[in-house]
């Protein structure tokens, strides 16, 4: 099995993610006194999206912040399961190659923060407003975008090969019939 794509996305992910987290922290003091406008479409105070700084030392909505050891192993188990259940995930074929090393590397980027940086917390900057909802999104990084779309993108292949066996299925039927 060729994984180069795999290692490719991982990497890939890896580096973009702790250089922007790093760009982050060199801006760290003036953001966080006053967040860049970035995209502002939104009426009110409120902008479409912000760079600003913070550090978290849990997971998303800064769930499980008492916790940071807890997120640390099941960092890891996700990273060492990905590799063990690679034959089931189908990492010899390119779309979870993509997939999976969008996750992995986004999994990776997140675990170097916990890791590596001081405080041992994850560093986020990326501030979105979303004017339909009424809500202003959690701030986040490139990592957790990357897990987030390698997800939304496994959820999405699962029903369209679901979809596609049924149809694979009813085609075999409908043969099976007229061969009667």
């Amino acid at each position: 099995m060729s994984a180069v794509r795999f290692w490719a996305f991982c990497l890939g992910v890896l580096a973009a993610d702790q250089v922007t987290k790093s760009w982050a922290q060199g801006n760290a003091a003036a953001w966080r006194e006053h967040p860049v406008l970035v995209l502002d479409y939104v009426d009110g105070p409120e902008a479409f999206l912000e760079l600003t700084y913070i550090t978290n030392p849990g997971a998303a909505w800064s769930m499980f912040s008492d916790y940071p050891g807890v997120l640390t192993v099941l960092a890891f188990v996700a990273l060492i399961s990905i590799y063990f259940f690679r034959h089931s995930l189908e990492l010899e074929k390119v779309g979870p190659q993509i997939i999976f090393g969008s996750i992995a590397g986004g999994i990776a980027g997140n675990l170097c923060d916990r890791l590596f940086r001081t405080p041992a917390e994850v560093v986020d900057f990326l501030d979105v407003y979303l004017p339909l909802l009424e809500y202003d999104y959690p701030i986040f990084n490139l990592a957790d975008s990357f897990i987030f779309l390698g997800v939304i993108s496994y959820v999405i292949r699962g029903f369209r090969e679901a979809a596609e066996e049924k149809k694979a299925a009813l085609a075999s039927e409908t043969t099976n019939s007229s061969d009667s």
